[in-house]
C-alpha cells in the first residue's frame, strides 16, 4: 500500500506513434503495486489525440460569453473549462482502478501533443520514442503501410514532439522523454530513472518480473497468430527488437535520412550514411518529393 503522503498525479503515457513501445512501458509500469491502468475500452484513451474538440469547445463558450455582452470575463475561462474537462476525463478513468491506486493510461500518439498541459497540468507525462527506421520497418509489417506514408508520419510526430520540448522546456510541467532502446539496453537503470520522474518507491518493485515480461504486439513474434497480436506471449531467449531495419538496402536509407534525418539527431540516433552519388540520390529524394506534393495536391482537389 502506498503511504498517505505518496504522489497521486496521474501518469500518462504517449507514443510517438505505434510501434513505439508504449505497450512496453505500460507493462513495466503495471508490474509496480502502486499503479493500475483501466481496462477496456480505455486500455488505450486517445483524449490527447482528439482534444483539438476541447480545445475549440473551450473557445466558443468563451466567444459566447462575450458576444452576450460580458466583456469583462475573464480570458482564462478557456484554460478553466479545458483543466476542468481534463480533469473530469481523468476522473472517469480513475473510478476504473482501485481507489488506492495510481492510475497510469496511454496513446501511441502524440497528435495534439500541444494541448496536452492545458487539460491536464498536474499530470506525470512519459514520451516515448523510438528510432524512426525501426517504427517504420514495423509499422510496414503489422499494418501493411507503405515505407513512405510510414517515413512521414513518423517526422511529423517527431517534429510535434521536438516543438513540444521547445514550448515547455523551462516550465514547471512535469514531462520525461523515454528512448525505447534505453529501457531495453539498460532496463534497471531506465526503470530506476522513470520511478524517480514519478515518484514511485522502487523497492517494492520485481524487477525479476520486468526481465522476464511477455512480449506483446510484436511485429516478429505472433505465436500461431498471422498477425499482430496483443496476446501475451512467452520471451523467447534470443528475442531481441533492436532493430528491425537491418535489411535496408540504401534506397530506402536515403529516403528516411532525407525526410528524417534531423529528427533522428535531435534525439540522439545515428542514421547509416553514403558518401558516393550524393547529386543522384539528392535529386532523386527532390523528385519523389515533387510527385508526393503532386498528389496530395490532386487529393485536394478531389475533396
Amino acid at each position: 500500500m502506498p503511504s498517505s503522503n505518496a504522489c497521486t498525479d496521474p501518469i500518462v503515457i504517449l507514443g510517438i506513434m505505434p510501434r513505439s513501445g508504449t505497450n512496453f512501458l505500460m507493462d513495466m509500469l503495471c508490474l509496480h503495486p502502486h499503479c493500475q491502468m483501466p481496462s477496456y475500452p480505455f486500455d488505450e484513451d486517445y483524449f490527447t489525440h482528439n482534444s483539438e474538440l476541447l480545445v475549440k469547445y473551450a473557445k466558443a463558450v468563451y466567444n459566447n460569453l462575450c458576444r452576450q455582452g460580458k466583456r469583462s470575463v475573464d480570458a482564462q475561462i478557456k484554460s478553466i473549462l479545458l483543466q476542468s474537462m481534463g480533469n473530469g476525463l481523468l476522473s472517469h478513468l480513475q473510478s476504473q482502478i482501485d481507489s488506492e491506486k495510481r492510475l497510469i493510461t496511454k496513446t501511441p500518439s502524440v497528435r495534439n501533443l500541444k494541448h496536452f498541459f492545458k487539460l491536464f497540468p498536474s499530470a506525470r507525462l512519459a514520451i516515448v520514442v523510438r528510432d524512426g527506421r525501426s517504427v517504420v520497418e514495423s509499422s510496414v509489417k503489422s499494418f501493411g503501410w507503405s515505407y513512405e506514408n510510414a517515413m512521414q508520419l513518423w517526422v511529423y510526430a517527431a517534429r510535434n514532439i521536438l516543438r513540444f520540448q521547445k514550448t515547455y522546456k523551462n516550465s514547471d510541467y512535469k514531462y520525461l522523454i523515454v528512448k525505447y532502446e534505453d529501457l531495453c539496453n539498460h532496463l534497471e537503470d531506465k526503470l530506476n530513472d522513470i520511478f524517480g520522474f514519478l515518484d514511485l518507491e522502487t523497492d517494492v518493485y520485481n524487477f525479476e518480473a520486468a526481465y522476464n515480461l511477455p512480449v506483446r504486439g510484436s511485429s516478429v513474434l505472433r505465436g500461431n497468430a498471422d498477425k499482430v497480436t496483443w496476446k501475451p506471449l512467452e520471451k523467447p531467449k534470443d528475442f531481441d527488437s533492436l532493430p528491425r531495419w537491418t535489411s535496408w538496402d540504401r534506397k530506402l536509407h536515403e529516403r528516411f535520412n532525407w525526410i528524417a534525418g534531423d529528427c533522428m539527431a535531435a534525439f540522439g540516433y545515428e542514421i547509416q550514411t553514403y558518401e558516393t552519388n550524393r547529386f543522384l540520390w539528392d535529386g532523386r529524394n527532390k523528385f519523389v518529393d515533387s510527385l508526393r506534393s503532386a498528389k496530395l495536391w490532386m487529393q485536394d482537389r478531389a475533396k
